[in-house]
């Protein structure tokens, strides 16, 4: 039966019937969802499923994605820089579409002028641009799939190009980029903990008084395989061990992690991190910015995520996983 599952997708009958039909027939044998897409797997590892659920505690959805490089690597031309910098500096920058808002309101309070900047992953021309027009005075780039960036300013590396070179910046930004880290979509390595090593790597490479510009799907927990994780009260404070929260501009109304949204709902807010030499703050710099009060809409909303999350913070650090 499985054998005649695989061949009728293979041959692209029925696609999304036959995933359901997948589905339900490994519940009734109590199997994990086959493969049939390979590469990157389709399916959890049925060893590491415990530890990509965190034994169970994160509910899982599939959702199948191929983010290798298949005809070449991204290429920004000069020209690319040019019209991507002209859209930025119009306020159309349509690369995440509205999110990429919140980074316009990030750069009033965050300059890059003078400084380093290294970007975790690129999959088009996004964060690189951005913190050209920030007055970055040099960016680095980094991504399993190495891009192409012809511009002065831009240096791409390798993961391994990245160690050798031993490289400390003073601001890093990842956007949309380690919630994919362990699942294979992009042909990095299966690893349970590939957001968690990442985000480690990320402070490795900050100066000691470095600043990161976050983003990741906020929501109700979950893991979405292989196309993304999404970072709750339990995950999300695992991920900001390390760092302090100080800061989030966020575009939409409501906060993600609202009781009425559904497991799946997900959305993207800038968080600015601070690196900090243990694991979680002090007790009273997460009470600080839960406390923080403003007469301003928008800071009171976007200061509410950040009470959330630090909340997430605070009760993890007491309550150890």
């Amino acid at each position: 039966m499985k054998k005649l599952i695989r061949r009728m997708a293979s041959i692209g009958f029925a696609r999304k019937i036959i995933i359901k039909l997948i589905w339900a027939l490994n519940r009734a044998l109590g199997d994990q969802p086959l493969s049939f897409d390979p590469p990157p797997p389709n399916a959890i590892p049925r060893e590491l499923f415990p530890a990509f659920t965190l034994d169970n505690k994160i509910p899982v959805a599939y959702c199948y994605c191929n983010g290798t490089v298949s005809g070449g690597a991204v290429c920004n031309t000069p020209e690319t820089y040019k019209e991507i910098l002209k859209q930025i500096e119009k306020r159309t920058f349509k690369y995440y579409e509205n999110e990429g808002k919140a980074f316009y309101d990030a750069f009033e309070r965050h300059s890059f002028s003078g400084k380093t900047v290294l970007i975790w992953g690129l999959a088009g021309c996004n964060c690189e641009a951005l913190a050209i027009w920030n007055k970055a005075a040099k960016v680095y780039v980094v991504d399993y799939n190495k891009p192409i960036c012809d511009h002065p300013l831009i240096e791409v590396l390798t993961h391994q190009e990245l160690k050798e070179a031993g490289l400390k910046t003073d601001f890093a930004i990842s956007y949309s980029s380690f919630e994919h880290d362990g699942l294979g979509r992009y042909g990095d390595p299966i690893d349970p903990e590939g957001d968690l090593k990442a985000m480690r790597a990320a402070r490795d490479f900050l100066k000691d008084d470095g600043v990161l510009l976050f983003g990741v799907p906020l929501g109700k927990d979950a893991l979405v395989w292989n196309a993304h994780r999404i970072y709750g009260p339990i995950r999300l404070p695992l991920l900001l061990k390390g760092w302090r929260c100080v800061e989030v501009f966020d575009i939409y109304d409501g906060s993600p992690f609202d009781e009425s949204n559904k497991v799946g709902d997900c959305r993207q807010s800038l968080m600015i991190l601070q690196k900090i030499n243990s694991d979680y703050p002090s007790d009273e710099a997460p009470r600080e910015a839960i406390d923080r009060a403003s007469n301003n809409d928008k800071e009171r909303h976007n200061n509410l995520i950040l009470s959330q999350i630090n909340r997430f913070v605070l009760e993890a650090k007491a309550n150890p996983r």
